[in-house]
């Protein structure tokens, strides 16, 4: 029985992390316990981790040039630059709250405006986005360091 409660004990600790902190000097230090696993056992999981990265989430600056970058091909719908952008580059992820935002500061901008547009196999309408004239030339600008860090991260996204 002894040797398999050391098992189970082996197995537990393989499991669980335990850390000990210490407020300050006077504090008692205290145990606390993680369950979360180790994320890399030996080396192959670092292998297996370049050989298929996880995804990329686009901060608000990249997401402002991936939305200018669909804007100044056409109009189109906010879902719809999401699902562009899985198709066009899947190693990539824009989170809705970015997407959102960056929309937010295009729009205080004033590069981008919004219209409804009826769509026939769909019950409400859609809220496009349109690219303003005046801020193409500047949204052209921001395709070169776009494209520059696009192509820097192709070893990660292909």
């Amino acid at each position: 029985m002894q040797s398999a409660d050391r098992a189970a004990t082996k197995h537990a600790i393989q499991l669980e992390t335990q850390i000990e902190i210490a407020l300050d000097k006077s504090s008692v230090v205290s145990k606390v316990f993680s369950r979360r696993k180790p994320s890399r056992n030996c080396l192959a999981d670092i292998e297996q981790y370049f050989q298929q990265p996880p995804p990329q989430f686009l901060d608000l600056e990249l997401a402002v040039c991936w939305v200018l970058e669909c804007l100044l091909k056409d109009d189109n719908y906010p879902s719809g630059l999401l699902q562009e952008l899985t198709q066009s580059n899947p190693q990539l992820r824009l989170s809705e709250t970015v997407l959102q935002q960056a929309l937010a500061f295009l729009e205080e901008e004033g590069s981008i405006t919004t219209y409804t547009k009826r769509c026939p196999s769909r019950g409400r309408p859609r809220r496009m986005l349109h690219l303003q004239p005046e801020a193409r030339q500047q949204a052209q600008k921001l395709m070169s360091p776009w494209h520059s860090w696009l192509n820097s991260h192709q070893l990660v996204l292909s």
